[in-house]
This record gives structure tokens, sequence and C-alpha cells, in this order.
């Protein structure tokens, strides 16, 4: 589907507004302040049917003076995609982000695409130990400019907080705190540690997790460490390391565990505060500051303690986080320590079965209570100043609705009867919380104060996941070098002379293009035919088990979008229908036995699909001119505040 086309679809109201109401401003230039909530993943169908059920009533009240409307997401409807687009103005093609993973032509290899990390250069060695003369750094990829940048040429004080892509924050004058794409202390996206008495757990090879075996002596002691970062200053590899104890008590399934001066208590099932540690680098001189959450996951025969990815701390951060600098420190000194992962739900303990789905909803839930803490502070102030903006995003729904869509989807392969008999509301109970968000606003907000609430896409369900790279193989156009593929990848087993297209992210298709790619054999002149055809029959794919087509779209990069940062872009986009999505080995470059098959994860929701299928939610309490699109709100708050549209926005804007 191109461009146009998904745009005329739109005309033809797939995404009509829901509710017209009265416009509640006669003039809506220069105003003084502006408020927007930005909740990761709010569906508007969903809103809709709960509103109508009487299940949200602030939502209700809100739209009794405002109005709401399904928004036109990006293709691929993909979070920091989209946010993209909210902060620059612009399509992908403006600002180079397609993707939570891209891919390195030269090697196929993935690759991540918000950020880059400049190693340090030019040392001197001094006997083992490293000195850089020349420190690393951290690298955002996403171009644009970012609309609170005009804003602040304005004099405006703006506060801008976790929006995705933007880590390590755009240099600003703003307070803004770095969201999704910020890692951990190891450089991952949420590495946690699993210590358990079970022999074959500690065997297990679980990906995002470092698993051990927990030994207790005839005292019920353990003596353990947890294994940190690598010592930049050593020439070998030396990993940083924090030991700590741990004495059981079974009979009343507690423990306590001993860390750094810290005694920390816990009860099965309880999850401790943040507890903050120093790797010493240099002893004495040198270190770096890390924070972490401990949950018992039991504490009786069988003995199993989680640790939480080892989190930047806020108060003394090893790795950019805020502008300014001490913005980070300001809220952890007023609030307490806060979760500064980019997705700071473990939904990787879950699917690896770490967790019980009790124990993600304990962490989830205090994760939104963290965020509902840090939006009060940040909304008083907000209403303190003469004339500000802000921006505040939620992660909770969306990371909910990944993992908790099977336990009230008796169609989802992953069903399971017992859990969903306990939990099976936990997605409508997040939009119960989330309404409450909407109506201490409400409780708190001047009326003429504009308001707007966001989401980047909707969601559906992940029934069954499609592996693009085994369906080119079956089709020709990806050959192994080996007969024996399934669950390889492509790096290690394609045959780069015989192949003309691959496909590495969550919807990405790259044609294998002489010049551009590492062993590229395709011709520049050759690339659209070939797109082309590969378009079509992907299309015509059916899904041998349902008959169903599992995709229902496929955008042409070249003909979609802008052209600033169209080398970045995957040449081809697909568009999975609803309840399929790319498979998370196709992902990475992987092959599985089968093009298309169930998914037996708990993460069983998802929007990385055509995005006709998952269209955003807009609410505002200001009637709107025309049907939004996420690059039209950048605009809005500018026109809300008297700033002209920068001339290369794509976005226009509402009012």
């Amino acid at each position: 589907m191109k461009r146009r086309d998904f745009l005329k679809l739109a005309g033809a109201g797939l995404v009509a507004p829901l509710v017209f109401s009265r416009n509640l401003f006669s003039s809506v230039n220069s105003r003084r302040k502006v408020l927007v909530l930005g909740f990761d993943g709010m569906d508007p169908n969903r809103v809709m049917k709960m509103v109508r059920e009487g299940k949200l009533p602030n939502i209700k009240k809100f739209l009794q003076r405002g109005y709401i409307s399904k928004m036109i997401t990006t293709p691929p409807p993909q979070s920091p995609v989209a946010w993209g687009s909210f902060i620059t103005g612009k399509d992908p093609g403006g600002y180079g982000i397609y993707d939570f993973i891209h891919r390195d032509p030269k090697t196929y290899m993935p690759r991540f695409s918000q950020s880059d990390i400049i190693p340090a250069s030019h040392f001197v060695k001094l006997g083992s130990w490293r000195i850089p003369l020349k420190g690393g750094k951290v690298v955002l990829n996403r171009g644009g400019k970012a609309f609170w940048n005009y804003l602040e040429e304005a004099d405006i004080d703006s506060t801008v907080f976790k929006v995705p892509s933007n880590y390590p924050p755009e240099e600003s004058k703003a307070r803004t705190l770095a969201g999704m794409g910020t890692p951990d202390l190891l450089g991952t996206y949420g590495t946690y540690f699993l210590y358990t008495s079970d022999e074959k757990e500690a065997q297990a090879d679980l990906p995002g997790a470092r698993v051990y075996y927990a030994y207790f002596n005839d005292y019920d002691e353990m003596e353990t460490e947890i294994e940190g970062p690598q010592n930049p200053l050593k020439e070998e590899e030396e990993p940083l390391t924090i030991p700590f104890k741990v004495y059981l008590d079974r009979s009343s399934r507690a423990a306590r565990i001993d860390i750094q001066g810290n005694e920390i208590l816990l009860k099965e099932g309880e999850l401790s505060p943040w507890v903050e540690l120093k790797f010493e680098v240099v002893a004495g001189i040198q270190h770096i500051t890390a924070m972490v959450r401990f949950l018992l996951l039991s504490a009786g025969e069988k003995f199993r303690l989680y640790v939480s990815p080892l989190c930047v701390d806020p108060r003394d951060p090893a790795l950019p986080i805020s502008t300014p600098e001490d913005y980070s420190r300001e809220l952890a000194e007023k609030l307490g320590l806060f979760h500064t992962l980019g997705l700071p739900a473990d939904t990787k303990a879950l699917s690896n079965l770490t967790f019980s789905v009790g124990d993600f909803i304990t962490q989830s839930m205090s994760i939104l209570d963290e965020s509902n803490r840090i939006y009060h502070y940040e909304l008083e102030r907000f209403l303190s100043l003469k004339k500000g903006f802000l921006f505040f995003y939620y992660s909770s729904l969306d990371q909910g609705q990944h993992m908790f869509w099977a336990l009230s989807d008796p169609q989802h392969p992953y069903y399971h009867p017992e859990e969903s008999r306990k939990y099976g509301n936990m997605i409508e109970e997040l939009y119960v919380e989330f309404d409450r968000v909407v109506g201490y606003t409400l409780k708190k907000l001047p009326p003429d104060v504009p308001f707007m609430v966001i989401s980047d896409h909707g969601f559906a369900p992940f029934r069954r996941g499609v592996n693009i790279n085994k369906w080119l193989i079956d089709q020709g156009y990806l050959k192994p070098a080996v007969s024996d593929y399934a669950e390889a990848n492509i790096v290690e087993v394609a045959d780069w002379t015989q192949s003309v297209a691959y496909s590495i992210g969550l919807n990405g298709l790259y044609i294998n293009l002489k010049g551009r790619e590492g062993e590229g054999v395709v011709s520049p002149s050759e690339k659209r035919a070939l797109m082309e055809e590969i378009k079509a029959k992907l299309l015509a794919l059916r899904d041998p088990e349902t008959g169903q087509p599992p995709i229902t779209a496929v955008f042409i990069s070249e003909d979609t979008f802008s052209r600033d940062y169209l080398d970045r872009a995957p040449d081809l986009i697909i568009g999975f229908n609803r309840g399929y999505r790319m498979d998370n080995s196709s992902a990475i470059g992987g092959i599985t036995k089968e093009a298309v098959h169930d998914n037996l994860d708990w993460w069983s929701g998802d929007h990385c699909i055509d995005p006709s299928h998952v269209l955003a939610t807009f609410m505002s309490n200001f009637k709107i001119s025309r049907m939004p699109h996420m690059w039209d709100v950048p605009a809005t708050v500018l026109k809300l505040f008297g700033v002209e549209t920068p001339p290369d926005f794509k976005g226009k804007p509402l009012i």
C-alpha cells in the first residue's frame, strides 16, 4: 500500500473522529501554557468501548467538554518511529529512525537504531591499566530538530519527560529526561540477574538474563556477587563486581540481603526499594554508581532471587540521561530514586518464566506508582509557571498490553485458563489507572489551559509469528550456504553471492543492493522490479493454518518517506495483519523451521503491524480542524504558543 493510498483510506473514514464537541476556546493562539500526556499504546477503540460501558468516568467527563479522534500513526507503528515524528514534526525520512533495529549494510549485522556508542580512544598504558586520553561518548542517531528547541528559542519553559527516541538527550536548555533507548550499565536494554537453587534453571541460557546457582551452607547462608560492567581502565576484560550475602529463613519464607552496608529484609514476593551500589574502578578514587531492586521470588525449599538490571543512578549518572545534567538529580533528591532504564518493565523476566504473572504485576505497578509520583511533582511545577510546556510520558499501558493480552484472549495459543481467571482483567485495570491520571489532571488544571492526551499507536493480538527470512528462502530470494540452516542466523549461513533480499528488524526487508551492501548482487536498475515482485508475493501470502493473509500492506520506502535520511531505510516496510507480527528470530536475522508459526510467549499483544490496524489516540480539550497525524501534534503545540511552524515540518497545526 502506497502512502497516498493509506491517506486516501483515512479520508474515506477509516480514521474518522469518534466524538465531536463544542470548541472550548474562542482563540487558541499565543496560549501561555500547554500540557501533553503521552500514554504509549493507548488504543482508541478500547477507550471508546470502555467509555460507553461507563468504565472510564474521567475520560468521559473530559470528552463531554473535549474531543477524541483516532490518529494516523507512522509506517511502521513502532514507538521510536512514531515518537520520532512527534519530536520532529517529520516523517521517518526526515529524522532517520525506521525501526528498533537497523542493520549495518556492510556486515548485514543488526544494530540498535536510536544511538551509537563511540568508544574511548588514545590510551596510555601503565602496567595492566589503560588510561584513556580521550573519552568515549554516546551519539543520538535521530536527526531533525526537537520541537521543544523552538519553544526554547521563544523563551518558553519546557519539560519533556522520557519521550522515546531521545537518548542521549538532545542538547537543550529544556528540562528533559531520556526515555526509551536508555541502556543499563552493561550497555544492554535490560539484563537482569537470577540466583536460583534449582540446578536445571541455573544452567539455562535465558535471553536478557544472567543466571547463577545459589549455593547455601548448612546455616542457610549464601555468599555471591553482582557482576557489573567491564573495568574501563583494564586492558584485559575484567568485570567489576560487588559481593553480597543472603541469610535465608525458610520457615518464615523470608531473607536478609547484606550488600555494601545495606540490610534488605524481604518476604517472599516482596520487591525492595532502590539500593544504590558503587562499583570501584580505582579503590577510593573512582567508581561507577548503579542502582538495583531485589525481588524475592521464592524462599522455601527452592530459593530464587531476582535482581533488576543495573540502572543509571539519577543522582550520579554514569551515562548522559538529562538536560540540564542536574535535572535527574533534582528529581531524585526531591522524590527518591526512580527507573532510568528506557523500558523499565522486565518483560523478558516474564517471557523467560523467571517471573510469574503476579511477579510481573508487582513490578509493573511499582513503575506506574513511580511515574505518577513524578508526574504529580511536574504538574505542580507546571501550574506554578506563568508560561510553560509540559510533556509527560507513561510506558505502563504499552508494556502491560504486550504481556497481558493472552490473559483475555481465548483464541491466543498462549492462553492460560488458570492465570486468566485470576488476572484476565489486567488490561482493563490499566486503562482504569490511566483514567485516574486524566481525572487527577482535570481536577488540577485550569479549564483554559490547552490539554492533549496522545498515544503513538493502538494495540492488536500477536497470535502468529512470521519469519520473513524463512519465507525469502522458500521463495528463492535468500540462499543459505548450508543445508541445515534452521535456527541459524543469516549472517552465519547466507550465501550473499546468490541472495537478493533479506530481513532485519520488526518490519524491514532489504534488497542486497550492489554498491551498498557488503556483498550486494542486485544492480540499481533491477531494484525497482524486484521490490514490486516481492511486494506482490508478500501480499499474496496465506497462512497455511488459518487461510488468512499475514500481511495486508507493504510500503516501498522511496515512495513513502522524505529523502533526508532515506539511505537508512529498509527498502520495504511490511505491515502485518491483526494477529500476526514478525517473529523475534527474524527481527535479528534468524531463521525458523516454518515461515508462519504460533507465538508461544507471554509477549502476546503487539502493534508492529499494518498502521491502519493500530491507529493512535488523540484527545484534547479543544476541537481540531481535521484528522490528526502524529507529526501534526508538535506543529499544534507551537501554534498554541504563537510560534510559526518551521518550514521543514511535514506536520501542520490542527487548529
